[in-house]
């Protein structure tokens, strides 16, 4: 293999650079051409200087390092806004990466020694860390060289922490409302599955003993009991396993993966937080690639990708197409259920007046303080729910239990 340096124009007319390693000059022209990049001019050099990563292929929309590094959200918040912070009082970027690196550890600082080291390569901010997609996905890094163009990168910066610190605290918000519920269900299966196991097969000893009719809803529960016991291993790994290997086949397989993300936007009360939700994140990521002057079409696609359902983001393709043939957002919008009407109809004022990204910035907001207003409400019914669950459950039970004995009783006094 032989390196390459190279200089060229992307899909947005944006001048790049960078080293990549190729068989031959037309081979490395072929891998350019492949990753969009025009006016190619390629020179041979004789290795590459990046000790930390290896061998490392450079080029817009990333292609994976060596070293796959991996960043927390609030970590990578942390360093835009210090970073940001830096770059408002005049330092320069190799200098305030540099600072930054000093006072990280670990991983953090294995990824500013990369970024520095590409500066000094002669890579831009947004080029370096485009070669590591697994940190920086592709709305960050594109926001990034737009407004390192416009010279005004530490406002992309603080607007990708403003974004990151925004997000996490609506997953947070959303994980902590369905936790106390979670540890609800769970008490629940555990207490039912320690009642049917250890306490009614001695209840069922004793009612064998007697030789009497038993009831029902009696005689259904040592039924269940029975099948517990004699095949608890099977159900045990059914109970552990099941969901496990669900959500593995559900994760490789697409088509089982937007069938079950769309029954999941028709579930009650969660559907509506599922579909609330990734209308948050598409809205803030459109208005921030809007903002930077990256056509609707290219930042539909990347809004898109930041959306977690499959079934959103399977609209949001179908939308860019229309968009791409034509059609205005809001009325390619309409051709999807994710979409709901109040939404398109302030998708459709922004369009009209110009202010489209404005408009998607506000909606976010506005959606974002319905989660919170919906889970904050939601709270409070879904324990007492929950409760009454969980005590019909045991409480019939321990009905079923003792409801021969209360025949008995009744018969001794007759």
């Amino acid at each position: 293999m032989t390196a390459f340096r190279w200089q060229g124009t992307d899909t947005l007319g944006l001048p790049q650079h960078g080293i990549l390693e190729a068989q031959s000059l037309q081979d490395a022209e072929l891998q350019l051409a492949g990753l969009g990049v025009s006016r190619v001019r390629i020179r041979q050099q004789s290795g590459l200087k990046n000790p930390e990563n290896g061998d490392r292929t450079a080029a817009r929309g990333g292609k994976k390092t060596a070293s796959k590094l991996r960043v927390r959200n609030k970590q990578l918040a942390t360093f835009c806004r210090q970073l940001a912070n830096l770059l408002t009082a005049g330092i320069p970027i190799i200098d305030a990466i540099d600072i930054l690196e000093d006072e990280s550890k670990g991983e953090n600082a294995q990824l500013l020694k990369s970024l520095r080291h590409s500066l000094l390569d002669g890579l831009k901010l947004g080029e370096a860390m485009a070669l590591h997609p697994e940190v920086f996905d592709p709305y960050f890094v594109n926001l990034v060289r737009c407004e390192e163009v416009a010279g005004q990168l530490h406002r992309a910066l603080s607007n990708l922490a403003d974004h990151l610190k925004q997000t996490q605290l609506l997953h947070r918000k959303i994980r902590q409302s369905l936790m106390q519920p979670g540890l609800i269900l769970i008490t629940a299966v555990l207490v039912t599955w320690l009642l049917l196991t250890l306490v009614m097969p001695e209840f069922a000893k004793m009612y064998t003993q007697q030789d009497q009719q038993l009831p029902g809803i009696t005689q259904w529960v040592i039924g269940l009991s029975t099948v517990l016991q004699n095949h608890q291993g099977t159900v045990l790994l059914l109970i552990a396993g099941g969901p496990v290997a669900a959500l593995t086949v559900s994760k490789r397989v697409a088509a089982i993966v937007l069938i079950s993300d769309r029954l999941l936007l028709g579930l009650p009360l969660l559907g509506s937080l599922i579909r609330q939700s990734n209308i948050v994140e598409f809205s803030r990521t459109l208005a921030g690639m809007l903002t930077a002057g990256i056509p609707l079409n290219e930042g539909l696609i990347h809004a898109g990708a930041s959306c977690r359902n499959a079934a959103f983001r399977h609209a949001i393709s179908q939308t860019t197409a229309s968009v791409e043939n034509g059609s205005a957002l809001h009325h390619a919008m309409t051709f999807s259920p994710c979409f709901p009407a109040p939404y398109r109809r302030m998708i459709r004022l922004g369009e009209e007046t110009g202010k489209l990204s404005h408009m998607l910035e506000h909606a976010s907001q506005l959606y974002r303080e319905s989660i919170q207003r919906t889970v904050d409400n939601l709270l409070p019914l879904i324990e007492p729910i929950l409760m009454l669950i969980l005590g019909a459950v045991v409480g019939g039970l321990i009905l079923a239990m003792y409801l021969p004995i209360f025949s008995m009783g009744t018969l001794l006094q007759t």
